[in-house]
This record gives structure tokens, sequence and C-alpha cells, in this order.
């Protein structure tokens, strides 16, 4: 009797043994829980040193940042448990890493890693290991804090107090449900804004923009969002665009006056003839009346190559790219107008300039620039929008007239068919085409992009022998490189230049060391007098151009343009705020900046419409008289009629009209008439329109479905 009495014991021990096993302990909850609160805590941090504040959005990242925990946490429950432990670790040192990258990152380039991008430049910014020791000891209060979660983990783990055991299928279940649940719970979140353009809803299931992204989602989504694209391509790009125009758009009127060129001068022979003060005047005939000449008049028909887009259309099976055929055969293309021509046969010589802005056009400092800028077209709205791969997305849209997709857009481009590149337009025009670039020739692969734009290339390391400092002298490119070309027939020449690159100082910036005496006098802090310096050498490049086209006869045939690759922003806002004079607004203004288009003897021409760096291409094609299709590019010809549209990497953008910011919402008008129903909302897809458009351009390599046309109207 007592026998069984001991064993029924034993049993209801052995059950309750048990029992306690199946239930969840509190370690093991905070197992269970680890994930999901580490990267709520990580999305809060980055939010507060990102964006330097909490909006309401920031609901978005946090609820993410939960349901992807949970549902990550499943993993956690799936192996033995040493292997969940390393699991963790693997995933909270993965996490403060990436963390801390994106804030590096932004730190120095003012916008947000891509992974496509590491794999596609990692190499390269090797170069620039310096500049990045200096940001992370910038950014070594929230990166330390980014890594709290992985000592955190480590000291748990240490004393026992966490723990990651395998699961039954019940727990590993009910974890996976309560992570569907909270993601089911953001989607339904998501809805709250509505679904129109730039809100969380548009930016998770439409458009992925990363830098509005980050803010408005997060980097978990984001991440998440950028790995997909790499995976499956550019979502959402050709597949739905249909062709929509600016409601009520009033023809923007070309600037004036019409420009005139100043004559070389003839040289005087002799003193003009003087009459005797008592000498009787002679009465001069009358003149025989002559007939008013009869204007010539302007030919303002479509520049527009003749291409069946409706045919060909009409022939592809292809989904996206019979939705481009039949968006450029509905395309309003601009006309030609009386600048059309008015280059035709001169000499180009194209610059992306490393860093310039408005700020470094300086009348005492950078005198030559000045010179340019205010002699030639005067552009009073000019901007140069950041981009994804800064200096690379910079340098593709002044030479291509598209839309960056991405990031690292040039390199997508570089095995494609990709005939409107200046080098092959202007080689068939008879013209010599050379490109230079005074740092490694290979950095953001510009030995197969620039080559892929018809120029022979040439940069340190590949042909082009110019001493290596950091950075390198723009005048010792030009002394080097201006001999190979100034005596050819006809020229087109295009310069990345690299002396105004940052960090802005007089210690790890040769360029600004060596002009530092041309600024020390300035009442401005070291960094903005260095940013200045850098420039100086700009100056110096152009002071010996013009003159080395002067000496050579050629000045008065030679049409030069320069547009920065992107502001500034090695500069602290407050610093570029000390060379504007003025708190410099940061969502439109920040980005403005100044065009060179300049030749030699031309009379001044201001031109007030608003205008990007994406508007040189077809602009710079019509005054050359180029006969090219104004539909297959996504900026427009200034000096035409068209009504503007200067556009963004977060698809704000400025009409004629208004000022749209897509962070906010906010629209600033800028006329006192009312504007067109859902004027704002059509603009935004016209938008997002034209960047799908681009990017399946450049990630389908679309010119070369038009290849067989375009050969056609050669032959003819």
């Amino acid at each position: 009797m007592q026998k069984k009495v001991v064993q029924k014991e034993e049993n209801t021990k052995s059950k309750s043994a048990e029992k306690q096993r199946n239930k969840p302990e509190f370690k093991t909850l905070a197992g269970l829980l680890w994930l999901p609160l580490m990267f709520f805590y990580e999305e809060l941090l980055f939010h507060l040193f990102a964006f330097r504040g909490m909006a309401g959005e920031i609901v978005y990242p946090l609820l993410f940042a939960l349901a992807i925990g949970t549902i990550g946490s499943v993993i956690l429950t799936l192996c033995p448990e040493k292997v969940n432990r390393v699991l963790a670790i693997v995933f909270s040192v993965l996490s403060g890493i990436w963390y801390s990258a994106q804030l590096v990152y932004q730190h120095i380039f003012k916008t947000f890693l891509s992974i496509y991008s590491i794999g596609e430049n990692g190499a390269d910014a090797m170069e620039f290991y310096e500049q990045a020791l200096r940001a992370i000891g910038a950014k070594i209060l929230p990166i330390l804090l980014f890594l709290l979660p992985l000592i955190a983990l480590i000291v748990l783990l240490v004393k026992k107090w966490i723990s990651f055991p395998k699961q039954n299928w019940k727990v590993s279940l009910g974890t996976l449900g309560a992570g569907v649940v909270l993601y089911v719970l953001f989607l339904l979140v998501l809805l709250i804004p509505g679904k129109e353009a730039h809100t969380p809803y548009d930016l998770y299931h439409n458009e992925f923009l990363m830098d509005l992204s980050m803010e408005k989602l997060g980097v978990l989504p984001s991440t998440g969002k950028d790995l997909k694209q790499i995976l499956f391509g550019v979502e959402g790009d050709g597949d739905d665009v249909t062709f929509i125009e600016i409601p009520d758009s009033t023809p923007t009127p070309s600037p004036t006056p019409v420009p005139t060129f100043t004559p070389t001068p003839m040289p005087t022979v002799g003193p003009e003839p003087t009459r005797e003060p008592d000498a009787t005047p002679t009465p001069s005939p009358t003149p025989t009346p002559s007939p008013t000449p009869t204007p010539t008049p302007i030919d303002t028909s479509p520049n527009v190559l003749d291409i069946d887009f409706a045919g060909l259309a009409e022939n592809e099976s292809k989904k996206k790219i019979k939705n481009l055929h039949n968006y450029f055969a509905n395309a309003t293309p601009t006309n030609k107008n009386e600048y059309t021509g008015m280059f035709e046969g001169y000499n180009l010589i194209m610059l992306t300039a490393e860093g310039y802005s408005q700020w470094a056009v300086n009348e005492e400092i950078t005198p030559t620039l000045y010179k340019m800028v205010h002699e030639g077209f005067y552009f009073e709205n000019y901007y140069t929008p950041l981009w994804w791969t800064s200096t690379s997305d910079g340098e593709f849209v002044e030479c291509t007239g598209l839309i960056p997709t991405g990031t690292n857009s040039f390199t997508k481009t570089a095995d494609n068919y990709m005939p409107f590149g200046f080098g092959w337009i202007f080689g068939e025009l008879g013209y010599s085409t050379r490109a230079y670039h005074n740092h490694t020739y290979s950095y953001y692969h510009r030995d197969q992009t620039h080559p892929n734009m018809g120029y022979d290339y040439k940069g340190l390391g590949n042909g082009l022998t110019v001493k290596k400092t950091w950075p390198e002298s723009d005048l010792e490119m030009m002394e080097k490189t201006v001999s190979e070309y100034i005596g050819d027939e006809k020229f087109h020449t295009y310069y990345m230049t690299v002396s105004g690159h940052m960090d802005y100082n007089f210690t790890g910036n040769s360029m600004s060391a060596k002009n530092k005496s041309y600024v020390s006098h300035l009442d401005l802090s070291d960094e903005a007098k260095a940013y200045l310096a850098c420039q100086k050498e700009l100056d110096f490049a152009l002071e010996y151009l013009l003159a080395e086209l002067e000496a050579a006869g050629v000045a008065d045939k030679t049409v030069i343009v320069l547009s920065g690759d992107h502001y500034p922003y090695g500069l602290e806002k407050e610093q570029i705020d000390e060379l504007a004079g003025h708190e410099v607004e940061g969502n439109f203004e920040l980005y403005k900046s100044h065009l060179v288009l300049y030749c030699p003897g031309m009379e001044p021409i201001t031109v007030e419409k608003p205008c990007s760096a994406m508007d040189i291409v077809p602009t710079v094609l019509n005054l050359f008289g180029v006969e090219y299709d104004s539909r297959l590019f996504m900026g427009q010809d200034i000096l035409s009629t068209a009504t503007p549209l200067v556009m963004f990497s977060n698809q704000s953008y400025i009409t004629d009209k208004v000022m749209y910011n897509s962070k906010t919402g906010e629209v600033t008008k800028l006329t006192d008439e009312e504007l067109p129903e859902d004027y704002v909302k059509t603009v935004s897809s016209i938008v997002k329109n034209k960047f799908n458009v681009s990017a399946t351009i450049i990630t389908d390599d679309y010119y070369s479905y038009l290849k067989k046309e375009l050969e056609r109207l050669k032959s003819e």
C-alpha cells in the first residue's frame, strides 16, 4: 500500500515536472521577446539620431519592428539551444552593424546605404576609409548605443537570465501567429493616412524611395524593399505608366532678349576724320526709302525624330516595353525656338564639377566662375538635386537627361545601348570626343560607362598622368589635356573634376591647403574657407582653359557647360548657412545652384524659369541644332516654352505654380491664380510616371528597342 502511494507521488511529480518544462519560463519568454524588443529599440534610436526627432510616423517603423522581430523569433525556436544562442548573437551583431552603417553613411553622403551599392562600390569606397573613420568618430555615441543590445545579450547569456531552447510546434506556431497579427495590424495602420503618393502606404506597397521610406517606414522595411529590388528588379517601373499632361499649363515664355554676339573688334587704322568748325555743312541727300525687311519666321516645329512609337508598340510583346512605346507616342515634345541652332558647329566642353554649388561662386575668390555664371546664360532658379549615388548619379543625370533608379544607375547602363551619349552624337557630327577624370580611372566603373557614351576616356592610371594627391588638381588636369584636342577642327570634351571633393579642411585636403592663402582673411569657419579654397582650384582650371582657347583663336566658337554633381554635403548645415549668409531652407534651397552655359563674347541672358541638371542634355542639343527626340528625355529644353518641372529624388517637385514637399505634403504656391482641380495630385502622378519610365529605360535597356529605327534614320 505504501509502495503504491510512493509510486503515485512520483508519477505526480513527474507530470508536474513535465508540465513545468512545457510552461514558458521567464528566461524563455525573454528569448522569444529578444528580437522584437531589439528591433523596436534600434528603430527608435535610429529615428532619433537620423531625423533628430520623433514624428508621428514613428509608429510605422516601431510596429513593423515588433512584427518582423516576432516572426523572426520563430527561427530561434526551431534548432537546438546552442544553435539558437549563436543565431541570436549573429542577429544582434548584424543588426547593430547595419543600423550603425546606415547612420554613418547618412552622415557622410546625406542619403542612405543600398545593399546593391555595397557590391558595386565596396572596393572603391576603401579609398575613402579616412573619411569613414572620421564619420564613425562623429557618430560614436549612437554606434555604441546600437551595439548595446549585443553587449546586453552576452551578459544575459552568461548570467543565464535568457535562453533560447528548442520549442515544440505549438510555441513556434503561436509565436508565428502573434507576428502575423502584428504585421496585419501594421498593414491596417498604413491605411490611416490614405493611399496617396508618398504616404506610408504608397511607399510600402508601390513606389520605393529610399530616403522617404527610411523616414516614414524605417530601416527594416526599407532594407527589405531594397533587397527585393536587387533580387526581382525595380517594382512598378514600366508595367503601369500612362502619359499625363500638367493640367492647365500655361506655356512659359522664352527668355529675352534674343542673344547676340559681340564681334571681335577690328583694329583701328587711323583717327576718324573731323570737320573744321567753320565748315558749311553739306546737306545730305534724301535717302531712298528701303522696303521693310520681312522677319525670318522662327521654326517652332517639335523637336522629334521620325520614330513610329505606335507601330513599335503594336509589334511588341513585352509589356514594359510596349507601355513605354505607347507612353512616348503620346508624350508632348518641346518645340524648336529662337535659340535652336544658336551654337551650331561650335565646340563643346562640358564639366561635372565635384561639390560645386552656388556658394562656390564668389567675385573675389573665384572670379572666373563668377564671370562665366553672369556673362553667359544666367539661370536664376537652377537646381542640382542629390541622388542616391551622389557623384555618379549627379554625373549620370547631366550626361543622359534621365532620372537615376536606385543606386549606381550609370553602372547599370554600362552594357546598354546608349545612342544619345554626347560622345556618339557629336562624333557622328565630325567632332573629336574625349572624356577625362583626374582621380582613379575605374572609380564608379567610369572605364566602362564613359566609353559606352562614345568617349575616348582617360583617367588617373589610364593615360592621364597627374600627381596623385587627395584630391587631385583640376588645373593640372587641364594643363595635361587641353593640348590633346584644342587643335582639332571640331571638338567635344567632357570632364569630371575632383578638386572640390570633401573633406573640407586644411590638413587632409591638398587643394584646400594649396589655396589657403586666398581665403585666410575671410570671416568664416575653417570648413567653409576650406570649401572655397578647393573650389579655387576649379577656378584656376577654368581660367587656364579660357586662356588656351583664346590663344588658339577658338574661344568665341567654344561653348562651356558646367554643373555640380551635388551640393557640398561634406559641410554641416551651419557651415552652408555661413556661406549663404542666411539659414538655408532644406528641401529646395539647399539644392539650388548655378549652371554655367557660356560662350566668350555672348550677351548675358537671364533665365528665370525653374530648371535642373536633368534639363542640360535637351537644352544643349537644341542650342547646337542637333536633331533629337525631346520625348525620350525626362528633362526638357530650358529655353523652350514647355512648363517647367524640377524633380527631386524624394519626388518633391517645382513647377511654375507650386513647390511640393513630399516629406510633409506641404504645397507652396508660386502664383496668385487658383490652381486647377487636383493639380498637385496630377503632377505627382506625372513625376511618378517619369521615375518609372526612366527606371525601365535603364534596367530594361529600352533604347536598344529603338536601334533599328535609329539606324534607319541615319541611313536616310
